[in-house]
């Protein structure tokens, strides 16, 4: 873990491949997460209305799915990795005041939850 879900409007632009490497030696270097479990994918939405719709407006939300059982402290850590790695990659549309960043944790529930990764 984690499953790291990239949500984006279809008009914010970002190098996925570097993102995610650096998101994921970020997260491993907490020691909360095990690289072998790490999971990224980014989702653009086609669709979006943000504010008041303006068509320059950009959203992105960072989404990590992790078992269940880590500290609220380790939670926080990895939801602020997210947001500063976020702000450095966005630097540009933040300082245009035309994009919203966010980052959600969300707890998976062992037992309801399945995983077989062939991987290992």
């Amino acid at each position: 873990m984690p499953h790291v879900t990239f949500e984006y409007s279809a008009n914010a632009a970002i190098d996925f491949q570097s993102f995610f490497s650096d998101l994921t030696e970020q997260l491993v270097a907490t020691g909360a997460v095990k690289r072998l479990g790490v999971k990224c994918r980014a989702v653009k939405s086609e669709a979006h209305f943000i504010v008041d719709g303006k068509p320059n407006y950009k959203m992105v939300n960072l989404l990590l799915r992790l078992r269940e059982g880590r500290t609220l402290e380790t939670k926080q850590e990895l939801s602020q990795i997210g947001m500063r790695l976020m702000e450095k990659y966005f630097e540009q549309e933040i300082a245009r005041k035309e994009i919203i960043l966010s980052t959600e944790i969300k707890e998976l529930i062992k037992g309801l939850d399945l995983i077989k990764n062939s991987i290992r």
